[in-house]
This record gives structure tokens, C-alpha cells and sequence, in this order.
């Protein structure tokens, strides 16, 4: 694996971190798999990822696939596993069999640091304990981390881009499928939570 690019994928999301090293991890081992290494494959290929976390940043960076140009889908399910389908619809499925943490503790910690609640010694302790399970798990084999399967999906296009109407009380764009009809007429539906 390449030290650059690994050490460039981190750095994009801004920290190691279990996730990034598993997203990472199975992205270069799909693009190894299906013969595409060092290939941005969002015009063939589309990556469904089970997650919307830290993992997600390691694939858009390694595969080019990105929400924004219809190659990555998030279909939160909480499970570390990547689906990496070709237009066609077969591909191959990687889940993590290896624990993203030892136990439950990093979390707890991650939830005080997220909610504010965390003193500056539990801060320390989670920065830390992050850092060292990413590492600890990017220096895994493939076969230790994942589990590979091979897959078939029909993976249905759907329209992005739809006629686009003004909200008539904030000025602003809206396409039509989240406009609001109200007595005088198209409104973004934030107005009306």
C-alpha cells in the first residue's frame, strides 16, 4: 500500500481514525480485486456504502465515487461493509469481520466528546485511543479485516434534477418535489415545520 496516499486519504478527512482506515482499507482492496487499482471508477462503477460515517470519506477519496456525481449511495444500515457494483450490476461486497473497536468504551467517550460533555482528560484519552485503533487496524491484512463476497444488484437510476420553482416567501429556489403548495403558492417546506 502506498504511505502517500494513505497518509493524503487521512488527511482529507482530517484525522486516523477506525473508520477512515477501514474505508480506505476496503476501497484499495476492491479497486485490487476488480483489476482497477489507481482508478477513479465513478463513471463504471457505484459504491453503496452501509454506514454515513468516517469510513465513507476513505471511499469517496480512493475511488472518486462521490454522492454528488451518483457514485456513492448511503444506505445506512450501521454495519462496516462497502458494496462496489459495475453499471451492470455485479460486484463485490467487503464487510469488516475484524472489530472496528475492542469494546464499547471509545464510543462512550466519542459521545461526551460529540455532546460537549467531555472533560479535557476524556478528550485526550478518545484523540488517543482513536488514533491508535486506526493505526492498529490499518497495519491488519486484507484477510484478517474483511470479508469479501461477490454480489449482483440491480441498481436502479433515479432522476437528481427536477424542475425547479421560487419560493415565494424567501426568494429562493426549490425544485418542485420539495415545494410546498400553500394560498400563495410554491414555498420551500422549511417554512412550514
Amino acid at each position: 500500500m502506498s504511505q502517500e496516499l494513505w497518509e493524503a486519504a487521512y488527511k482529507f478527512h482530517g484525522h486516523i481514525c477506525p473508520g477512515i482506515t477501514v474505508g480506505y482499507r476496503a476501497s484499495m482492496l476492491a479497486l485490487k480485486l476488480l483489476g482497477l487499482e489507481g482508478k477513479n471508477i465513478s463513471s463504471t462503477h457505484t459504491v453503496i456504502v452501509e454506514n454515513d460515517v468516517c469510513g465513507v470519506d476513505g471511499v469517496q477519496f480512493v475511488t472518486g465515487c462521490t454522492v454528488g456525481n451518483s457514485g456513492l449511495i448511503i444506505d445506512n444500515q450501521g454495519r462496516q461493509a462497502f458494496n462496489f457494483v459495475s453499471k451492470s450490476g455485479r460486484g463485490i461486497r467487503l464487510a469488516l469481520k475484524y472489530p472496528l473497536w475492542g469494546s464499547n468504551y471509545p464510543i462512550e467517550l466519542h459521545q461526551k466528546v460529540k455532546t460537549g460533555t467531555a472533560s479535557e482528560a476524556e478528550k485526550a484519552e478518545f484523540f488517543s485511543l482513536r488514533n491508535e485503533r486506526g493505526q492498529f487496524l490499518y497495519q491488519l491484512s486484507d484477510e484478517e479485516l474483511f470479508k469479501v463476497s461477490e454480489i449482483e444488484l440491480h441498481l436502479p437510476g433515479k432522476p437528481r434534477l427536477h424542475p425547479i420553482a421560487v419560493c415565494n416567501i424567501c426568494g429562493e429556489e426549490v425544485m418542485r418535489p420539495w415545494a410546498v403548495e400553500h394560498e400563495n403558492g410554491l414555498a420551500c417546506k422549511s417554512h412550514f415545520r
